[in-house]
């Protein structure tokens, strides 16, 4: 279905013009107008306690890193299931890691590439925040071009605006046809600086009401030629971070939005066409209550089951306590990677896996002799996400 201005309310939060013969939206800066209705404020409020209760948890925690992990990687793969046909899963990223290569097809390898691009593009962003980057231009571009090393998306001016217009729909759909055509070309410098200042000065409404506008802002600007998804909801984390609501990268609200992806882009181009703010915010901060919920709840999990494997384990060496924090944080791994992650010996660290394995907390994959393979199966259990 063609864009067309008729499609549009008489005052929409933007500008619709042509351009090159094609109509392209420009939203207005942010922030609009929003009415705080009873049902807002009481969404919000559950949304904040949640995060709070993410928060929390770190206080307690002796080393954040161990749920941290699986958390950033449960957010990558949902995040890449939103826009690849392959339907990733934690273990397929967790044996590339580990020096595999899964996939039967070349699209599927290229997705779970982008996925690892995901897991270090969410660590490099919280690292340079931690170094006193500001979410900026200059970090937004380094982001996009991670996200798309190496993978189908390196064609498509990694780290650079755009410099076509582009069309939203299904993959195929003539520009001309497409059901909504975002800023154009030329604009992007302008809209993308307005909406990074508006962040960089903090929040104007509720924190994460004003998530949900900036998220919507970056996806309707879509400046780049690929990556503008997984990038606008990366973005939503770091925002999380740097207003200091989150400590670190413990919410992934793209479960939420795979699970519910029409509703995710239908409630988008309604903003944009009808100035429908309050649904736009009220399904967002459904997603963050949600998943901040979802959250905890593995972050528990996950703790617990290293609880149990230490009390099983009690007296049989500091090696062995490494190696069960180091299988909550990558449950596939091979023996390499944990001599080298764990910087003991390789006869200790051996001897360690094996006590795991006649344990059952480990299971080998391979059934080889040489370059062995192991899975922690209670561990994919409690983070593998499930998906719709």
């Amino acid at each position: 279905m063609t864009m067309r201005p008729e499609d549009f309310a008489e005052n929409p939060p933007g500008e619709v013009e042509m351009v090159d013969g094609i109509f392209a939206f420009s939203p207005d800066p942010l922030p609009p107008d929003l009415e705080a209705t009873h049902d807002l404020l009481t969404e919000n409020g559950d949304a904040m306690y949640a995060v709070g209760q993410l928060s929390d948890l770190e206080r307690w925690l002796d080393s954040p890193e161990v749920i941290l992990s699986p958390l950033i990687h449960r957010e990558a793969v949902d995040s890449s299931n939103i826009e690849t046909t392959t339907r990733l899963t934690l273990s397929d990223i967790y044996r590339r890691e580990a020096g595999e290569e899964p996939g039967q097809t070349e699209t599927e390898r290229a997705d779970i590439a982008e996925a690892q691009n995901y897991v270090e593009a969410i660590t490099t962003g919280l690292q340079a925040l931690r170094n006193g980057a500001e979410l900026d231009r200059d970090l937004l571009c380094q982001l996009h071009e991670i996200l798309l090393q190496g993978a189908r998306g390196e064609q498509k001016n990694p780290g650079e605006f755009r410099t076509d217009l582009v069309g939203i729909d299904e993959p195929g759909t003539p520009l001309g046809e497409a059901r909504f055509v975002p800023t154009p070309p030329a604009s992007i410098p302008y809209a993308l600086r307005s909406l990074l200042q508006y962040i960089r000065s903090g929040p104007t409404y509720a924190p994460i009401v004003d998530l949900a506008l900036m998220h919507y802002q970056f996806e309707t600007i879509h400046p780049f030629e690929d990556g503008n998804g997984r990038l606008g909801r990366l973005l939503v984390m770091l925002a999380l971070y740097k207003w200091d609501l989150l400590p670190g990268p413990y919410l992934y609200p793209s479960s939420y939005f795979n699970a519910n992806r029409d509703a995710y882009l239908d409630r988008l181009l309604a903003v944009s066409r009808d100035g429908a703010w309050t649904e736009w915010v009220s399904f967002f901060v459904q997603a963050i209550a949600e998943q901040g919920r979802e959250a905890y709840t593995v972050a528990r999990q996950l703790l617990a089951l290293r609880d149990r494997y230490r009390d099983q384990y009690q007296g049989q060496g500091a090696v062995v306590h490494e190696l069960i924090d180091f299988i909550i944080e990558h449950p596939y791994l091979t023996e390499p990677q944990a001599v080298a992650a764990l910087d003991r010996s390789q006869p200790a660290v051996n001897q360690a896996i094996r006590r795991l394995w006649d344990g059952d907390v480990l299971r080998e994959t391979t059934g080889q002799q040489r370059n062995r393979r192991y899975e922690a199966p209670a561990v994919l259990d409690v983070v593998e996400p499930y998906n719709p």
